[in-house]
Formats: C-alpha cells, sequence, structure tokens
C-alpha cells in the first residue's frame, strides 16, 4: 500500500453535511425529532482497468480512517460528474448512484440492544440485488433486499472493502467481484448492510433503493456500494 499516492481531493465541508441532514429532515417529515441515524449510500461500477486502483485505496481503508474519508470524498464528486486522482490514475466509475435514506427499525432494534449490552453485533457484511424495486423508497421495516445477487465480508475480501468509524460517523465500503453475475434487466438496483452472511439470521442496517439502477455485466466491470452512516443530534 505504501506506493498509494494522495488523494488529489476537494473536502466536503460541515455545511454540505448540514445540508444532508436537513434535505433528509424534509423528506422524512422528522424535524421534531433529537435523535436521527440516517445514511448516505453509493451504489456503482467501475472499469476492470480502473478497479485495482480502486481496490488497492479501499484495501488502505481498512487501516487508514484517512483513505476512508478521501473514499467518501471521491464518492460525492463523482457524483458531481468530476473525475478524481487515485493512486496516480485520474478516473470516473462507469455509473454512480447516491441516496439518502434512513436507518431501518430492525437495524436501530440491534442499535437499542448494542447501548444495553445485549449484543455485540457488527455489521460487516454488504450485499447487493436486482430486485424490482427502480423508484420506490426503502421500508423502514424491510429485513431483507428483494432479490439479493451477492453479500460480501467488508473485512475479508479480496476485493477490498472495510468497516470504519470517524467519531459517531460510520463508513461501510464493498469491492464486489467482476465474477458477479449480469443482474436482472443488467442492473443492480439496491444495497445493504447487514451482520451475518445468511438472509435467515441477519439483521438488515441500512437498506437502499436507486432509481435507476447501476448496470453490470459478468467479467467486464466490477460492482460496489459504500454507506456512509451519520448519528445527527438537533
Amino acid at each position: 500500500m505504501s506506493n498509494m499516492q494522495t488523494a488529489e481531493l476537494i473536502g466536503i465541508s460541515r455545511q454540505q453535511i448540514q445540508e444532508i441532514f436537513e434535505q433528509a429532515l424534509k423528506n422524512f417529515k422528522q424535524a421534531k425529532t433529537r435523535v436521527i441515524y440516517l445514511d448516505a449510500s453509493y451504489l456503482y461500477s467501475f472499469h476492470l482497468d480502473d478497479f485495482e486502483v480502486v481496490r488497492r485505496f479501499n484495501m488502505l481503508g481498512r487501516y487508514d480512517i484517512n483513505a476512508v474519508k478521501y473514499w467518501h470524498i471521491a464518492l460525492e464528486r463523482w457524483c458531481n460528474d468530476q473525475t478524481v486522482t487515485l493512486g496516480g490514475r485520474t478516473f470516473k466509475p462507469i455509473a454512480i448512484e447516491r441516496t439518502l435514506d434512513r436507518v431501518t427499525n430492525e437495524g436501530l432494534s440491534m442499535i437499542a440492544g448494542c447501548l444495553m449490552g445485549e449484543t455485540g453485533a457488527l455489521f460487516n457484511y454488504r450485499s447487493i440485488g436486482d430486485g424490482d424495486v427502480l423508484g420506490d423508497d426503502p421500508s423502514p421495516s424491510a429485513t431483507t433486499l428483494a432479490n439479493e445477487v451477492n453479500r460480501i465480508d467488508v473485512n475479508t475480501t479480496a476485493d477490498g472493502g472495510s468497516l470504519s468509524r470517524d467519531g459517531s460517523t460510520l463508513y461501510s465500503v464493498g469491492n464486489h467481484s467482476k465474477e458477479v453475475p449480469t443482474p436482472a434487466n443488467d442492473v443492480f438496483t439496491e444495497c445493504g448492510m447487514e451482520n451475518t452472511d445468511s438472509e435467515l439470521t441477519d439483521a438488515l442496517l441500512d437498506y437502499s433503493i436507486f432509481s435507476d439502477g447501476i448496470p453490470h455485466t459478468q467479467h467486464a466491470d466490477a460492482p460496489g456500494s459504500t454507506t456512509v452512516v451519520y448519528q445527527c443530534s438537533g
């Protein structure tokens, strides 16, 4: 990892984060709520020529929180149709989408259990799916993706990923293999963040749906997703 160059990025300002909170509060009409858990989730795919840089940078994130924060900034720049330079390579994803939504009821229940010392839950799994959910809003009562296609442990996958936090902000980053099958209608439409490797035993912390979906073709590109969970008190 030592030959990775410093990312050439412009930081996300406190004001931009505040705008994310305010927009979320407007969307969910929870202005009277004193504590809110919300997240920004990103779904994307990369050309295989660019993926090795992405993989190495995301592996670095397992040991360096600054790399994870840079990755968040890169995702925001890509969402604004800008290029980013990582590892000396300037590039953009094939496609990227961002959505703002809420932590699920199941995830909130697990968080409450952690505060009570009832569980040592670690939400180190990420899933992507191709369920027929285009244009739908994610339900807080969801416990699974509509149609999960692939799930990885972000801390151990060879393709790179990490689970980390900066203060009260949680970052979940996961790269899925080029071996993942081509999804229905050629697009992934959803992603999730779970605490086990099985839909039968897991708790779903985040469930995100993307309005247009992200294209993926097996062996031609590499898909991935990131969720940033914010805790806002106010």
